[in-house]
């Protein structure tokens, strides 16, 4: 039997109707009907009660349905699989990642996409925000993983995966590590760990410490963020971090993450420019990283 005959009639069953399956297909009607007598010649029983409004599946036709429903979306991503395969665009993706939340991100990619994708291969750019986005415009890369701000989605389109709360990292020999929360006024004598003037943390911490009259004492600003958590562990002074980050780059038994009384939250997620389709191989990891966010 052929493959186009049950392509015909999946989708009369589904419309309950061959003119709207005609259309769906873009095959005229009388070709669908004809194909569809041939098919219930061929196997010898029914599919469909006929009148004059609509048809209906006969008790052999649901039976028949239910059997060749799971075929057809086999030769569909057996189909699109193959269609991966032939254009080398399809099967790289190029991200660029900050540096903060990118590395638990790679990590996911690498072991259970991979294991799922063994074809798609990725190009990573590790880079702050800012560069991610000017990335994004000059087409240097296909999607973007980081910290969403507010105003992006004016500029860009936007796939929100997960959101964290910010916590201060303290050494577990701080006085500060024996509380719950943490007000911003308890940072003032504090020696800080900062982040890069650009970064999502840098800026939504300056604007707390300017709103409660603080000049942060800072103590160091490294470039990367395992410098970073690596001065905290050593009680040198205390930082921040988005959610759970920190635990993919050191050792941290030594360091309490406290979040604030009052909560600061943030949105991680991708771009992509605005108005651009986006590569299958780039779907299937945005979808991935959605449905897999929590092993993050």
């Amino acid at each position: 039997m052929e493959f186009r005959k049950l392509q015909y009639f999946e989708s009369v069953a589904r419309f309950s109707n061959f003119t709207k399956a005609a259309e769906e297909l873009h095959v005229a009607q009388p070709t669908i009907t004809a194909a569809v007598k041939r098919m219930e010649e061929e196997l010898g029983v029914p599919l469909f009660v006929r009148d004059k409004r609509k048809v209906l599946l006969t008790a052999e036709g649901e039976i028949f349905l239910e059997k060749i429903t799971g075929i057809l979306r086999q030769i569909d991503q057996v189909v699109a699989d193959m269609q991966d395969l032939s254009e080398n665009r399809d099967t790289t993706v190029n991200i660029g990642i900050v540096p903060m939340s990118g590395s638990s991100l790679m990590g996911l990619l690498y072991k259970g996409f991979s294991e799922k994708y063994p074809y798609i291969h990725f190009k990573i750019l590790e880079i702050g925000s800012y560069g991610i986005m000017e990335a994004v415009e000059a087409d240097e890369i296909d999607i973007g993983f980081l910290i969403l701000r507010d105003d992006l989605e004016k500029n860009y389109e936007v796939c929100h995966v997960w959101k964290s709360e910010l916590k201060i990292l303290v050494h577990i020999e701080n006085p500060l590590a024996c509380k719950e929360r943490l007000e911003i006024t308890d940072l003032r004598d504090q020696k800080i760990i900062y982040f890069p003037r650009h970064s999502f943390v840098r800026q939504k911490m300056d604007a707390e410490f300017q709103r409660y009259g603080i000049t942060p004492n800072i103590l160091a600003e490294p470039v990367q963020m395992v410098s970073v958590y690596n001065l905290v562990q050593k009680n040198a002074g205390i930082s921040f971090s988005m959610g759970e980050y920190y635990n993919s780059m050191i050792r941290s038994e030594d360091i309490v993450a406290i979040p604030l009384a009052q909560p600061i939250y943030g949105d991680t997620g991708f771009i992509w420019k605005k108005g651009r389709t986006l590569s299958r191989a780039a779907q299937r990891c945005l979808k991935y990283v959605q449905e897999h966010a929590r092993e993050l």
